[in-house]
């Protein structure tokens, strides 16, 4: 039952599928399979690594029941939880009719949050005016790699190098960065309590020469597992690629260790030794910088984290997005 619940995370270790631009617009309603839990996202991340501060902007949307979910979380450093941070605003409930232009493919959204396709796969134009925050930015994200599909056809990640200003609660920012980000669709996302291991999305960027992204759940070898509570995948790697010397592998090995805060889990220190399908082996040391938590829905929490990465010895950027269910804190959270 739970690796049915977890689909929507995983390649089935199969290889990559084929880059088609229309699918990144949205997908027309009536295609979609039935189910109250079908979901279309898109997530756009970037960061001023030097300010250790991260930008998330997410759009959700459950096309079968006609519901938006969308908006932006920016902390800066770590913050207790999203609801501390510099700045967010996200709302779970919009129609899609008043906020989305199907025909130019854009979003208009609250706090003057606009996002919109110049070239699809290619680059895209977000902005933000959020006078009452005194928070704004001005961002092109262009693209620094081909997209990595997914075999299933319902999912991509990218690489893109993300340029433009950032107005921050007054202060001025300038963002250049690379960042990755990913897009979903047609996909059944369960919201169930889930019993299973701390599950990471996890992106490294160096530039456009070589960038990471790792999809897993914990081994627990740090955590532990008292009473073996929590069920254990039998694979942890879920998804995997690297782009490299301007070619596209599948990461197919990973190990990874975690270490987290005492207090709420927050991941703070990754090893990880990867190896991909062309047996190139990266060596990655990652520390998170800043972040905070986010319920990303009512039976999860979502810990945004700000990575500092070495990999093979070179300095790189990006993040780790940890989900944590309620079986996992409740059992693994000191009291």
């Amino acid at each position: 039952m739970t690796e049915e619940l977890i689909k929507w995370i995983s390649n089935q270790h199969a290889g990559f599928g084929v880059i088609r631009p229309e699918d990144d617009l949205l997908h027309d309603p009536r295609s979609n399979p039935p189910g109250a839990s079908v979901t279309e996202t898109y997530y756009f991340g970037f960061d001023v690594a030097a300010a250790a501060i991260h930008g998330f902007v997410y759009l959700w949307l459950h096309p079968n029941l006609n519901v938006l979910t969308a908006g932006v979380l920016i902390s800066r450093g770590f913050q207790s939880t999203a609801l501390a941070a510099d700045y967010f605003n996200m709302h779970s409930y919009l129609d899609p009719s008043e906020h989305i232009d199907r025909t130019r493919g854009t979003f208009s959204l609250p706090g003057g949050l606009t996002v919109a396709p110049v070239s699809p796969m290619q680059e895209w134009h977000l902005t933000l005016d959020d006078g009452s925050a005194n928070t704004a930015f001005d961002l092109h994200f262009r693209a620094a790699m081909p997209p990595a599909v997914r075999a299933d056809q319902k999912h991509f990640d990218q690489n893109m190098h993300v340029e433009g200003s950032l107005r921050l609660r007054g202060i001025e920012h300038a963002v250049d960065c690379h960042a990755i980000r990913d897009r979903s669709w047609q996909n059944l996302r369960s919201e169930a309590p889930l019993p299973v291991p701390p599950y990471d999305w996890i992106s490294l960027s160096i530039g456009d020469r070589l960038a990471i992204n790792l999809s897993m759940f914990d081994d627990l070898s740090v955590l532990g597992n008292p009473g073996g509570a929590l069920s254990i995948p039998p694979q942890l790697l879920q998804d995997g690629w690297a782009w490299r010397d301007g070619s596209l592998h599948r990461v197919v090995e990973v190990q990874k260790r975690t270490e987290r805060s005492a207090d709420i889990l927050r991941p703070l220190h990754h090893v990880i030794r990867a190896v991909d399908t062309g047996g190139h082996v990266y060596d990655i040391v990652g520390d998170s910088v800043g972040g905070c938590n986010y319920n990303g829905w009512t039976n999860m929490l979502w810990h945004e984290c700000l990575t500092r990465w070495t990999c093979n010895g070179e300095l790189g950027w990006g993040e780790v997005q940890e989900v944590q269910w309620h079986d996992c804190i409740r059992l693994l959270r000191p009291p």
